[in-house]
C-alpha cells in the first residue's frame, strides 16, 4: 500500500500495488573471465488506478576478460525502464510528478594495463543516456573518456591521478532554447600512505572545470581538497573517513566555498550490524530530471540488522538529506529529505522467505522557480509518503 503514489503534496492519493518480478542471475568464472549477469522484469498492477499499471525492466551486467597477462578489458551496463516517480538510482534525488514512462542505459568499457604488482593504468568510455516520454522533461546523452593511473613508489607510498571528459546533450521536441550542450572535465589527484598493515592514510585534490554553450549558464571551476584515514580495528570494527573543503570559482559572479567529508563507520555484532555513513561537499547535476547545475549537499544515514534467530531477522534504515543550489534565474533552493524504513524477514523453507516493512519518507522544500520549462517550482518539490510493503521471495540456484 502506497500512501501518495504521484509523490504530489497537493493531492495525495494512496493505493494498493501489486508486483510480479521474475528474477534472473547468470554467473561463469574461469582463469581468463569473470561474468554476471542480473535481469529483473516487473508487471505492477494497481487495484484503483489501473491506468497506471506497467511493465519495467531492469538488469545489468558486468564482462572482465583478460586479454594477456598484463592487459584486460572490462564493460559494466546497467539499465533500467520504470514509471515510479523515485528512481532506481539513489544518487537522483529528483522527483517526477507524472507516471510517464523512462529508462537510462549506462555503459562503462576499457582496458586495464598491470605494469607492476600493485600499478596499474586504465582507460575507459563512459556513455549514459536517457529516454522518457514526460513533454517536460528533456532525453539527454553524456559520454566520454577517462584515464585512471595507480603506481606505488613503495610498499608504503603510493599515488592515483585520474582524469576524464563528458559532453553532456539535451534532445527535447520541439527543441528548448535552453537545451545546449555542457561540458566537464575532471582532474584528481591522490596521494596513499599505508602508515601500519591497519591503517591507510590519503590525501585527495580534485579540479572540475564547466563550460556551456548557453550564454544563460555561467562556467565555473571547483576545486577540492580532502584528507582521510582508513583504518581496520579488526574482525569486528571498520572505519574510514575524510574531511576537506571545495572552493567554487565561477568566471563572473562572487565565488563561495564550503565542508565536504565523509565517513563509514561499522560495528560487527555476533548476530547483527550496525553502519553509520555521511557524505557532503558538492555534486554537478547535469541529467538529473529536476536540477541542472552546482548543488551543495549533506547527509547522513544508519542502519542495524539483528537476527533474533537462525530464521527471523529484523533491520532499520533511516537517512537524511540537505541539497543546496542557485536556479538559471538566481533564486536560491534548499531541499530537505527524510527517510525512515523499518522490517522483518522470516526464512519459511530454504528456498522461500517474506518480509514485512514499514517506510516513511517526506522532503520539504523552499525558494522559487527553478527549471528550464517551469518543471519545478518552490513547495511543488514537497511530499509525504507511507509504504507498507509485503513480499513473498522464492529462488532456485542451479550449478
Amino acid at each position: 500500500h502506497d500512501s501518495n503514489i504521484y509523490l504530489r503534496s497537493d493531492n495525495e492519493t494512496s493505493d494498493f500495488i501489486t508486483q510480479l518480478s521474475p528474477e534472473l542471475n547468470m554467473e561463469e568464472v574461469s582463469a581468463t573471465r569473470t561474468f554476471s549477469a542480473h535481469y529483473i522484469l516487473r508487471i505492477v498492477k494497481f487495484k484503483r488506478h489501473t491506468d497506471d499499471n506497467y511493465v519495467g525492466h531492469s538488469g545489468d551486467l558486468s564482462w572482465d576478460q583478460r586479454l594477456s597477462q598484463n592487459l584486460s578489458w572490462h564493460i559494466r551496463e546497467g539499465f533500467y525502464q520504470s514509471e515510479e516517480p523515485l528512481e532506481e538510482n539513489p544518487e537522483i534525488t529528483a522527483v517526477r510528478r507524472t507516471r510517464n514512462k523512462y529508462s537510462r542505459n549506462t555503459v562503462d568499457t576499457g582496458f586495464t594495463y598491470q605494469f607492476g604488482e600493485e600499478d596499474r593504468v586504465t582507460v575507459s568510455y563512459l556513455d549514459s543516456r536517457l529516454w522518457n516520454k514526460d513533454p517536460e522533461i528533456e532525453d539527454d546523452v553524456e559520454y566520454g573518456p577517462s584515464l585512471e593511473l595507480e603506481y606505488w613508489f613503495s610498499h608504503r607510498h603510493g599515488f592515483i591521478l585520474g582524469y576524464s571528459w563528458n559532453q553532456i546533450e539535451y534532445k527535447a521536441d520541439p527543441p528548448l532554447e535552453a537545451s545546449q550542450p555542457l561540458k566537464t572535465e575532471d582532474l584528481k589527484f591522490g596521494y596513499q600512505w599505508r602508515w601500519s598493515p591497519h591503517t591507510t592514510l590519503h590525501l585527495d585534490y580534485g579540479l572540475e572545470i564547466f563550460s556551456s554553450q548557453d550564454p544563460g549558464i555561467e562556467d565555473y571551476n571547483v576545486h577540492s581538497v580532502m584528507a582521510g584515514l582508513d583504518h581496520d580495528f579488526g574482525p569486528l570494527w571498520t572505519l574510514s573517513s575524510s574531511l576537506g573543503f571545495f572552493y567554487l570559482d565561477p568566471k563572473e559572479s562572487s565565488s563561495s566555498n564550503g565542508d565536504a567529508y565523509s565517513f563509514t563507520l561499522s560495528r560487527r555484532f555476533a548476530r547483527g550490524s550496525v553502519t553509520l555513513t555521511g557524505e557532503g561537499g558538492y555534486r554537478l547535476e547535469y541529467t538529473d530530471a529536476e536540477n541542472r547545475g552546482f548543488t551543495k549537499y549533506k547527509g547522513v544515514s544508519l542502519s542495524a540488522t539483528h537476527s533474533i534467530s537462525p530464521r527471523t531477522e529484523v533491520y532499520t534504515t533511516s537517512s537524511y538529506l540537505r541539497e543546496e543550489y542557485t536556479t538559471r534565474e538566481g533564486g536560491n533552493n534548499r531541499d530537505n529529505t527524510w527517510d525512515i524504513s523499518l522490517g522483518t524477514s522470516y526464512q519459511i523453507l530454504p528456498w522461500l522467505s517474506a518480509v514485512v516493512e514499514l517506510t516513511q519518507r517526506k522532503r520539504s522544500s523552499s525558494g522559487g522557480y527553478s527549471g528550464y520549462s517551469g518543471y519545478r517550482s518552490g513547495g511543488y518539490d514537497e511530499y509525504r509518503d507511507s509504504l507498507v510493503l509485503f513480499r513473498l521471495r522464492g529462488t532456485y540456484e542451479w550449478r
